[in-house]
């Protein structure tokens, strides 16, 4: 380092600002620039990939207790897919290990499909069974089909809405209109008093398909 408060780099050889270097824990700053330290430290990641990812694994693993020939073992016990599905995992990753968030014990393997919907489950088990012991047989103040066969039996009346309020001799006039141009479809919708994409849907013939 100068007294200009600048430093040579070891690594690039390259005279920088002191602002270029990580300080060094005592009261100065490392060899190498921030640049240099960055790239060696991408190569080894790049280097060593399969070995990061096998202490990653290692490491996940220990948070149960587990080794990596326990899992293995788990796996082969579980036929070699999902504890409850027998699937693979479809995103491609290996199976989760699911344990038991009371007691912290390992209960088995699952893909991650199913790890999420056992906590979905385990989140709204007591509630879903009090409900289904309550409610299961159907809700005791409603008088079930009775209710909907009336609906169905009454008339339909009052406003209509939508393109219901059209007739035949409408559709084609719509069509015909826009087929021949000076019209749009939002002038239409006023006239006719339906939404521009109800106009958009029967002259495409994608409603009144039975209209010529």
């Amino acid at each position: 380092m100068d007294e200009t408060g600048h430093k040579t780099c070891t690594g690039c050889r390259e005279r920088k600002p002191l602002a270029e270097f990580h300080r060094n824990g005592r009261g100065g700053h490392l060899s190498r620039c921030r640049l240099c330290r960055a790239a060696t430290r991408r190569a080894w990641r790049e280097t060593y990939k399969e070995k990061q990812a096998t202490y990653r694994r290692r490491f996940q693993l220990s948070q149960y207790g587990l080794t990596e020939e326990e899992y293995d073992l788990m796996i082969a016990a579980q036929g070699g897919g999902c504890a409850m599905c027998g699937g693979a995992c479809p995103s491609g990753r290996q199976l989760a290990v699911d344990h038991c968030h009371v007691s912290g014990r390992v209960r088995g393997l699952l893909c991650v499909r199913c790890n999420q919907a056992l906590g979905v489950y385990e989140a709204v088990r007591d509630a879903a069974g009090g409900y289904l012991a309550a409610y299961g047989a159907g809700n005791p103040h409603i008088s079930h089909g009775a209710a909907l066969k009336d609906r169905r039996a009454m008339p339909r009346v009052g406003r209509r809405t939508g393109t219901s309020k059209l007739g035949d001799d409408d559709i084609r006039a719509i069509r015909q209109r826009y087929e021949a141009g000076g019209v749009t479809q939002r002038a239409l919708a006023t006239e006719y008093g339906i939404s521009q994409n109800a106009v958009g849907l029967i002259l495409r013939r994608r409603t009144w398909r039975h209209v010529a």
